[in-house]
């Protein structure tokens, strides 16, 4: 009973208290009018910098264009001498981004011009170079399944862009510059991004990419944004000869625009280059409506700053203000009717267990599980809550075990059940077997099997999650492991690739170890296959694993399984291999075709990274290459000399071995291979080849 009437002492005090606060509150409100003025200018202030941050991200884009794909040239994924890939990837951004009126590179040694445009809703190549035609301009339609349809050019003069300013200011623009406005060559007027690409591996040292903005678009931007309900903002960009140019002024309310025009005329091209920012409220411009105006400069990398203007009839600042004050008095009057009956109510909240659960129960949301035992509790509600979630927390432990982490994290933190259900994705699929394993097991306890095999499995685990990937699930000795899902990783190829190189690596130590203690290594062979898969909670109605079906899988057990046959550590498709970078060094094993499938595979096998294997394996890389290569050509006698070549001088290369009696074995049915369309596929009708 005393405890009871504690807290409703303590509600009580806590009502009052809020009630207080509240009285004060409302008589702050209520002498508002004496710095009304003040709030209008934070309300426009805080406006005008939300539109000036839209605005800068809107123009942002055509630096940030320019700025990725003089990355991609640095990367070399970018080659500026490669006009078609120049192609694709221009065109590929001008439909990532539909805001770009333009996306353009122009070399500075030939003139030779390649630009994307938008035009009447259609994608627009156009191409241009002094040795071709005259240098008259070329265009086509590019479509949306990539095919080229042949256009008149607008521009029918010959088109050297080198003589154009854009491009001058292009050569010395080390960071991306913008242009002053200018018409470009097809009549409108715009604005450019201006960008100088070089590369070292271009033979005539680049040249000037641009990204361009139609003053069309711009406008059409400005004139879709309102502040409030019928709030405008105009950027007015200052000319070097010439009245300044209002964008975003179409269709302005008569009282906005009477307060844009007296701004324009206080804008001039002599202090153009002057920051100015003015913020005021200007009364009775139109009838009754005051406008609170806020001026600012949007400065730009060719160092004329844009000046922003943002125009709020003041009656949408204070009209809420006043709106609020009226509302504020009334809910107080309120709260002091309800005052008895909230405080009841709050006596019997606090006798819930919140207090010193809420945390542990925040953390438990974020799957942080600690085993510290409740605190006990003289309240029985609270001392049940604390032991009930002692008890979640520890079958959430286990929980943990049989699922991977990150699922159990992601399912706690959405607050939903678990449906059945998937999406497709793109991923790499490992699949892992070790070699021998019954050889392995064979004189050991089934205890020692499991716990032995547990230490195994560390390595695999520890060298996948480190890589971003999910070991996804455990087949005996075998384990099947997903990168790109349920996480996205946009390397998930290179990332498996480094994740088989780590478990290797780690083997050799763990191997070691058990060689020392007179126990048979564990070798383990490693699968890699990039598709597409249905990805997610796939099972029964009852019962449900976070997994992958689909093609890919199946190639990437193919994959595994092959490698025992060719005497590889690490297999892979050409898939992965075209995904991963150029920060491997691989071997093109074989061209095969697997059992269920029609397509042919091509066969690399992950020697190391680069700087890190020997060169002899890498002359021997260069020999196998170069046999497989006569092989697939048909020319079996060239072959015949390039693997005995490899098994002569090393005859532990297994994969030769393979290759040189399929070469003998085909040169003997040369006709019959011949007659069905020989292109060097190597047919394995069995799923599990030995």
């Amino acid at each position: 009973m005393k405890l009871k009437i504690r807290l409703v002492l303590i509600a009580m005090t806590i009502v009052l208290m809020a009630t207080s606060l509240g009285a004060v509150a409302a008589f702050v409100l209520i002498r508002n009018n004496a710095s009304s003025r003040v709030i209008d200018q934070l309300q426009i202030d805080q406006a005008a910098t939300e539109v000036g941050s839209k605005i800068a991200n809107f123009l942002e884009k055509g630096p940030l264009a320019l700025t990725r794909m003089q990355r991609l040239v640095d990367e070399h994924f970018l080659d500026l001498d490669d006009s078609e890939r120049m192609v694709t990837y221009l065109i590929a951004e001008m439909r990532a981004d539909r805001d770009l009126t333009w996306l353009s590179y122009s070399k500075a040694q030939t003139g030779a011009f390649i630009g994307v445009t938008r035009r009447e809703g259609m994608l627009v190549l156009n191409r241009a170079a002094i040795d071709v035609d005259g240098g008259k301009p070329r265009e086509w339609e590019i479509r949306a399944d990539g095919t080229r349809v042949a256009l008149a050019a607008v521009l029918q003069v010959p088109y050297d862009p080198r003589t154009a300013p854009w491009f001058l200011l292009g050569l010395q623009a080390i960071q991306p510059r913008w242009t002053d406005l200018y018409k470009f060559a097809e009549g409108q007027w715009g604005v450019s991004t201006v960008l100088r690409m070089r590369s070292p591996s271009s033979a005539d040292g680049g040249g000037v990419a641009t990204a361009d903005f139609h003053l069309r678009v711009v406008d059409d931007f400005l004139s879709g944004l309102r502040i409030g309900r019928s709030g405008r903002a105009t950027v007015i960009v200052p000319q070097p000869l010439g009245d300044p140019v209002v964008l975003g002024g179409g269709a302005l309310p008569p009282e906005t625009k009477t307060a844009l025009d007296g701004m324009k005329n206080n804008i001039s091209a002599r202090d153009s280059r002057v920051a100015k920012v003015a913020t005021g409220v200007f009364g009775n411009l139109v009838g009754n409506a005051p406008i609170v105006m806020d001026t600012r400069a949007l400065t730009t990398a060719s160092g004329r700053p844009w000046f922003l203007a943002v125009m709020v009839p003041a009656e949408e600042i204070n009209g809420p203000i006043q709106q609020a004050t009226r509302d504020t008095l009334l809910v107080i009057l309120a709260f002091l009717a309800l005052g008895v009956v909230v405080a009841v109510g709050m006596a019997r909240l606090i006798t819930r267990p919140i207090w010193k659960i809420s945390e542990d129960m925040r953390r438990v949301g974020e799957l942080h599980l600690s085993t510290t035992a409740p605190a006990p509790s003289f309240i029985n509600e609270l001392d049940m809550m604390g032991q009930t979630l002692a008890a979640m927390k520890a079958c959430l432990r286990s929980f943990a075990l049989y699922v991977p982490r990150e699922l159990v994290r992601a399912t706690l933190s959405s607050g939903r059940d678990i449906e059945p259900g998937g999406e497709i994705r793109t991923l790499t699929v490992m699949f892992t077997d070790v070699a021998d394993f019954t050889k392995i097991a064979e004189p050991l306890s089934p205890e020692q099997a499991s716990r032995e095999l547990g230490s195994y499995f560390d390595i695999l685990e520890d060298a996948i999650t480190e890589c971003g990937g999910l070991l996804d699930k455990f087949m005996g000795d075998g384990t099947m492991a997903l990168f790109n899902a349920p996480n996205l990783l946009p390397d998930h190829a290179a990332r498996a690739c480094e994740a088989a190189l780590t478990v290797q690596e780690h083997l050799v130590a763990f191997n070691t170890q058990r060689q020392a203690e007179g126990m048979m290594p564990f070798h383990t062979r490693i699968g890699l296959a990039l598709g597409q898969a249905m990805v997610g909670n796939i099972g029964s109605s009852h019962r449900l694993a976070y997994t992958a079906i689909g093609d890919v899988v199946n190639l990437s057990s193919h994959l595994e399984s092959l490698s025992k046959v060719y005497g590889t550590a690490i297999l892979a498709d050409g898939a992965v291999w075209e995904s991963s970078g150029n920060q491997f060094e691989w071997r093109h094993l074989d061209r095969v075709a697997v059992a269920g499938r029609e397509a042919l595979v091509e066969l690399y096998e992950l020697l190391g990274r680069k700087g890190e294997v020997d060169s002899a394996k890498l002359r021997t890389r260069d020999l196998h290459e170069a046999a497989l290569g006569s092989l697939i050509e048909g020319d079996f006698d060239r072959a015949e000399l390039g693997f005995t070549a490899i098994v002569s001088a090393d005859p532990r290369d297994h994969a030769a071995g393979v290759l040189l009696a399929y070469t003998l074995e085909t040169r003997q049915t040369l006709a019959a291979a011949r007659a069905s369309g020989w292109r060097g596929v190597h047919v394995y009708t069995s799923k599990r080849p030995i």
